[in-house]
């Protein structure tokens, strides 16, 4: 039996794209994406968030809001917070026993704050960002979680994986093999991808916009490239996702963005 149990998609708010603006010769327009979080069921480990999704949390700073959507076209209801979600579900937001955390952008950990008692787990680089809050990689102070939270860095994946064709260092999440990470910093100064291994997914964060540009090939402009905080690297983890996506067909991409899921 496998010990992910259960997979599931939550649209904690929503974010505009002009496709055309952000790829080459691409005529796809303005889409309304959605802002994704994904609820797990471990065996084990128990209920598991990867990323949190916008909350009312961004707006408690006006000033800090307002540069927000300037560079990012968010809309949101308090109704799409995680917390809110879960609790009209008749789920108790308490359940949540580990948040995995792609990265520090406000709409990945907006709603940390909310959830009442878990455990942070992502790369070592990822943890040490959101403590730092350091406001150049993108952090509000009202999505810091309280300091009391503990916090784990996911140890080396000692056994075999087609995944070390690809990065240098592959993580164990939970030293059982279920949940590998990897680096995928470029977007972000700091950015872990999942992957779910009974479930052949492999969540990819912010690495593109959505799975459009990795299997249509869509090439980044200019404007797309000045937005990511290692423009190289970027355009490295997505050439080295579409080698992925050609040479493993079976895999399934989702990225934050993600629509048809």
């Amino acid at each position: 039996m496998d010990k992910i149990m259960s997979f599931k998609r939550y649209i904690c708010g929503y974010e505009e794209f002009n496709f055309s603006e952000l790829y080459r010769q691409c005529d796809i327009g303005i889409r309304k994406l959605p802002v994704n979080v994904f609820l797990l069921e471990h065996k084990k480990r128990g209920h598991i968030l990867i990323n949190t999704g916008c909350s009312s949390r961004l707006k408690k700073n006006p000033v800090a809001f307002a540069k927000l959507t300037a560079k990012h076209k968010l809309s949101f209801e308090e109704k799409d917070s995680i917390s809110a979600q879960l609790l009209a579900e008749g789920m108790d937001p308490v359940c949540i026993r580990k948040v995995l955390l792609t990265h520090c952008d406000p709409e990945c950990c907006a709603s940390l704050p909310l959830l009442p008692k878990y455990e942070l787990l992502s790369s070592a680089g990822v943890l040490s960002l959101i403590w730092l809050s350091d406001p150049s990689d993108g952090i509000m102070k009202s999505t810091i979680p309280s300091e009391e939270v503990p916090k784990k860095a996911a140890g080396l994946y000692q056994g075999e994986t087609f995944l070390k064709q690809y990065f240098k260092w592959v993580y164990d999440v939970f030293g059982d093999g279920t949940i590998l990470a990897v680096d995928i910093t470029g977007h972000a100064k700091a950015m872990t991808a999942f992957y779910l291994t009974e479930k052949n997914i492999f969540i990819a964060a912010d690495a593109s916009v959505d799975e459009t540009a990795v299997t249509e090939n869509l090439v980044p402009s200019d404007k797309l490239l000045k937005q990511q905080f290692y423009p190289d690297d970027y355009l490295s983890v997505l050439i080295t996702l579409r080698r992925m996506k050609k040479e493993h067909p079976d895999i399934r991409f989702i990225f934050s963005h993600s629509e048809n899921i």
